[in-house]
């Protein structure tokens, strides 16, 4: 069981934000061997970006089995929706002594918190052996590539739920009152005598700082993610809980394009609405040369893109058809 004490410090300042990196991290915890149910389709689609953008780092964190992923990939959230370039700048210079401690912490686990570790992997290791400070730069790099290969193009709707499910809460809070809200925010969030329980296989105390964030999150039904402040050292942050939105519409992409072209082909032929070269798709979209050469070629033989040779260089456009295409409705789930 876990413990958050809610004194009146901490009641008088919880409150609610969006947060685009929390939102990337929810999606990279669909990779994990346990992931629970309610992802929809992103689980592919985050496997492919970090497959095809050659994510090493950020797939080495979240593949597999693990109890805790360093919690500075998410920021703590300072307005009630957070920039992403702040929040990448926040990940990029996050101190060496935090950076240091949490990936420890991922290695070694907490023994008194029932944290478990895991096998450093040695893509890991040899980006630490750069420097802390290199590490916590290309992670933030990694950061925006998956954000712009697989979730920017969503984002509009993406907050839109979230947005809907945190005027649900505070017509919850006009209500029942914020203890109300806190009870039904999540099957395991207890509230008893001005203190949040958690049950969980974890043990210990949450610090409780001087308020509490809560951010909605669009990747699952069931799983309830806890950030607090990993340094032993007085609370410099709120603690943060990233809980499961009310069930929606599912955001993901619909099988109109996507399967059927798959999720990188799908993206280079909505960028091709302006002619484009294999040289500058590459660029845009972080792919080798080679891999982008590869998709236009399926996608010239099936009729989606037509090819033009304009001195030394071959431009690549959407067809009539493949407009058709992109432009149908996609299919929603519940």
């Amino acid at each position: 069981m876990l413990y958050l004490d809610m004194d009146r410090a901490v009641l008088a300042n919880t409150r609610f934000a969006i947060s685009p990196l929390s939102t990337v991290v929810g999606a990279l915890a669909l990779l994990r061997n346990d992931a629970p149910p309610g992802g929809g389709g992103w689980r592919g689609r985050v496997q492919e970006a970090v497959r095809d953008q050659k994510l090493a780092l950020l797939g080495s964190m979240f593949s597999g089995s693990w109890d805790y992923v360093p919690d500075f990939l998410t920021p703590q959230p300072q307005a009630p929706e957070s920039a992403l370039p702040e929040e990448l700048h926040t990940v990029a210079t996050t101190a060496s002594a935090r950076l240091h401690w949490e990936l420890r912490t991922m290695a070694q686990g907490v023994g008194e918190e029932r944290l478990a570790g895991r096998v450093t992997p040695v893509v890991l290791r040899d980006a630490l052996d750069r420097g802390e400070r290199d590490f916590a730069e290309r992670v933030a790099a990694e950061l925006h590539r998956l954000w712009e290969s697989a979730l920017a193009p969503q984002w509009t709707a993406l907050r839109t739920r979230m947005e809907e499910d945190i005027t649900h809460r505070a017509r919850t809070i006009a209500r029942d009152g914020l203890s109300g809200m806190l009870a039904g925010l999540h099957p395991r969030v207890l509230w008893s005598k001005d203190r949040l329980s958690l049950v969980s296989r974890f043990h210990g105390r949450v610090p409780a700082g001087t308020g509490l964030v809560l951010t909605p999150s669009v990747f699952t039904t069931t799983d309830l993610r806890i950030v607090i402040d990993s340094i032993p050292a007085p609370a410099t942050r709120q603690p943060m809980f990233a809980y499961p939105c009310r069930p929606g519409p599912d955001p993901s992409p619909g099988p109109t394009v996507d399967a059927l072209l798959g999720v990188t082909r799908a993206r280079l032929l909505s960028d091709l609405h302006t002619a484009r070269t294999t040289a500058e798709l590459s660029e845009r979209h972080f792919l080798a040369a080679s891999t982008v050469s590869y998709h236009l070629g399926i996608l010239h033989r099936t009729a989606l893109v037509t090819r033009t040779r304009t001195g030394q260089h071959v431009l690549y456009r959407q067809t009539a058809r493949a407009a058709d295409l992109l432009a149908a409705p996609r299919s929603t789930g519940s």
